[in-house]
């Protein structure tokens, strides 16, 4: 018993870890060079919202007051086909630059976002 306790101590901290990674990337910078012009002004919420992590992007979305959640879903949801536009322009084995990551994950947390 104790040695299963260990173990699921230690898999909650690698757990934990992953998570703090993530959001610590989501508190990144991005550079504005590589973002189409009329997506700039989203960049803040990608900074913020672009999560790789599934667990804390889900955390995240759960912490966040109604009207951020609205905030998030209005931007991404007026400029949702210019950001996929963005996106499949990467070609298939392309690797994607950490900005549009950053768009592709915020685009994400808009479709896990409760009704």
């Amino acid at each position: 018993m104790a040695f299963a306790k260990h173990l699921y101590f230690a898999l909650l901290a690698g757990v934990l870890a992953v998570c703090i990674s993530a959001v610590a990337f989501a508190g990144g910078k991005l550079n504005p060079a590589n973002v189409p012009n009329d997506l700039r002004p989203l960049i803040p919420l990608a900074e913020r919202w672009g999560i790789g992590d599934d667990v804390g992007r889900e955390a995240a979305l759960a912490h966040a007051t109604k009207a951020e959640r609205q905030k998030l879903r209005q931007a991404v949801q007026a400029h949702a086909s210019k950001i996929t536009e963005w996106l499949d322009s990467f070609g298939t084995g392309e690797d994607m630059s950490d900005e549009a990551a950053a768009f592709m994950y915020m685009q994400l947390a808009v479709e896990e976002l409760p009704d």
